[in-house]
């Protein structure tokens, strides 16, 4: 009987119960899973390993390395949590390494905390008071624990480890989340770890023989010869400018409250433009970066890694390098600074000839949010562009506002929409306001290139780098408010679907159009070198939208691995917290009575992730 009280009062005792309610916990708030026992059999073992090391080694330091434990742990729990609730998935290693990019969403990520994230730290609280009031208890104690109890205990935990790890060492995992609530939060972690390690199959094994059109054949389409597209060359020569637009979703096009245009500019623009109105963001944990990459390289990115930091080494036939062929100068502008999102090895890989970035064009002196202004931004690329417009050369400009980033809180003199009060504080309100601005300035940016007669000389493109409005972010209110705004339920479709459209002044036959080709961002690059008549290099994994009608596109990260957009829907697997998912697309609602379609989608979620296969192989094969 004394050595059973000598382990309860013991510090190991201590710990293991406070850790295990904390996985519990966790458990609880990001899976919905309420069974213990999966606490125990999934969890601990790793943790305990580590307690029991401490036992043997830690000496008269126990108590602080237990302390030290339980703080990086606590610190982890927290940190997972809040990025699920923002994100939609537990992030990875990966994601937890990319610290210094914190301050893109710290305004957001602040709004998510909430009061019962404290749990995760309230044992140190307990422990204090344990600490202080000792001389009259006896709790927690440092007992030395004999052999024959840590032993056992060591042995059984390696056993469990080892079983939980060997079981699915060699696993896909298609969705982070699922596979943490399936095998363990840590057990996921180390798996992910090892399958990174290794490494994947040869890409001259994947790519045997594969070509673009077989990508396309995938896709449903019967492949044509790249100069026999429609329209193809229709705008040869001309600059080309392509406008990235912070968080633009597509359903604020066209819309009004109040009686007032969120977009006034855009919507007027359509008139002369051609307009994908069922365009779907394909972005992975990049963000914006990722948006960038594929829109110069049709090429899927990483995933769960930004694709910015897998670049150092690659030779990317990218748009630049092609327009460079043909005698373009090739630059990039944004306003934020170079090593955000490894910008500064990003651009030179893709083939830039110049990228102008906070620290050689702007400056902080214009600040609205996240960083300068749009309206000063767009000021200073016209500066610039004017200067290009003045060589005997075409130039491609790829030019990323800023301003309408989350959390969209606007200065009261750049508020100029007049909302009912109901939309006062909330992020919807934030959000409309917030985009209303930036489609001021940009009107302001067109005219600007109309007077500069820089306008009529080139292909103007715009589409959004990806959502919003996401997330834990959108509260109750939000969602009636979007609701009642977009006259259906909000859902992942509206989440997802941003606005791709693009202008050849003087040509009509390209205006006044709206096409409802389903597409992704994959798909920009090849529609834009179709019109301006330079054929792609290499492989691509996106399709020339005035040319092929049946697609197939997929995003992972923000959506498990294997989902996909078709001609029909949204096909989303299973994931930890939903069951199988299908969106009509056409209609914009799920499809009525199927509760379980995977077998209808088989061939698609096939073909999809076979085109990830061999999207990252041909990245994994593009070295210098």
């Amino acid at each position: 009987m004394g050595q059973v009280k000598r382990v309860l009062i013991s510090y190991f005792s201590f710990f293991t119960i406070m850790v295990a309610l904390k996985f519990f916990f966790f458990r609880y708030h990001v899976f919905g899973d309420i069974n213990i026992l999966h606490t125990f059999w999934y969890e601990l073992s790793i943790v305990l390993i580590l307690f029991v090391l401490i036992e043997w080694l830690g000496g008269k330091a126990k108590l602080p390395i237990y302390v030290a434990l339980d703080v990086l742990l606590s610190v982890l729990f927290f940190s997972m949590t809040v990025y699920e609730r923002y994100f939609g998935t537990v992030p990875t290693y990966h994601d937890l390494g990319q610290v210094n990019q914190v301050g893109s969403v710290s305004d957001s990520i602040m709004m998510l905390v909430a009061r019962q994230d404290m749990l995760y730290f309230a044992d140190f609280l307990i422990l204090a008071i344990c600490l202080v009031f000792r001389k009259w208890g006896h709790y927690p104690v440092n007992r030395r624990l004999s052999k024959a109890f840590l032993i056992p205990v060591l042995a059984a935990c390696l056993i469990i480890a080892s079983l939980n790890f060997a079981a699915n060492k060699d696993a896909r995992i298609l969705d982070q989340t699922l596979f943490s609530e399936d095998h363990g939060m840590l057990n996921a972690q180390a798996i992910k770890l090892y399958g990174d390690s290794v490494g994947g199959v040869d890409p001259d094994d994947v790519l045997s023989d594969v070509s673009v059109n077989d990508i396309i054949r995938l896709k449903g389409n019967e492949p044509v010869p790249f100069s026999e597209h429609n329209y193809h060359g229709i705008a040869r020569d001309r600059n080309v400018i392509v406008l990235q637009i912070e968080s633009l979703q597509d359903f604020v096009i066209n819309l009004e409250v109040n009686g007032q245009e969120i977009t006034p500019n855009i919507n007027a623009w359509l008139d002369d433009s051609l307009y994908f109105d069922h365009m779907y963001q394909q972005i992975g944990s990049g963000n914006t970066s990722d948006a960038e990459f594929m829109m110069n390289t049709s090429i899927y990115p990483v995933g769960d890694t930004p694709t910015s930091e897998e670049l150092a080494d690659k030779a990317i036939p990218a748009l630049p390098k092609l327009l460079n062929k043909k005698g373009y100068r090739t630059a990039t502008f944004h306003a934020g600074e170079s090593d955000y999102w490894n910008r500064s090895t990003m651009y030179p890989v893709l083939g830039f000839d110049n990228a102008y970035h906070l620290d050689n064009l702007y400056d902080n002196k214009h600040v609205i949010g996240f960083g300068p202004s749009d309206e000063y931004f767009y000021d200073k690329t016209m500066d610039k562009l004017t200067t290009f417009a003045d060589r005997e050369q075409p130039f491609y400009a790829h030019v990323i506002s800023l301003t309408s980033h989350t959390p969209f809180k606007m200065p009261e003199d750049k508020r100029g929409l007049d909302l009912p009060e109901k939309f006062q504080g909330t992020l919807t309100g934030n959000y409309l306001q917030s985009v209303h601005y930036a489609d001021r300035v940009l009107g302001d940016f067109m005219d600007d290139l109309k007077q500069a007669g820089i306008w009529d000389e080139s292909v103007i493109t715009l589409y959004g780098d990806h959502s919003g409005v996401h997330g834990q972010l959108v509260t109750d209110k939000d969602v009636q408010l979007l609701d009642d705004l977009l006259g259906h339920p909000y859902s992942l479709l509206d989440r997802f679907n941003i606005p791709f459209i693009m202008d050849v002044p003087g040509k009509p036959a390209l205006s006044d159009k709206t096409n409802d080709t389903v597409g992704g961002q994959l798909d920009m690059m090849p529609t834009l070198l179709n019109m301006v008549g330079v054929e792609p290099e290499g492989l691509y994994f996106g399709q020339d939208l005035l040319q092929y009608d049946s697609n197939l596109l997929g995003m992972r990260y923000y959506l498990p691995t294997g989902a996909f957009f078709n001609d029909d829907v949204l096909f989303v697997p299973e994931t930890a917290k939903h069951d199988v998912r299908t969106y009509d697309i056409k209609k914009d609602e799920g499809v009525d009575g199927t509760t379980d379609p995977t077998a209808s989608f088989e061939d698609d979620y096939t073909d999809m992730l076979q085109l990830y296969k061999w999207s990252d192989a041909y990245f994994q094969s593009l070295t210098r």
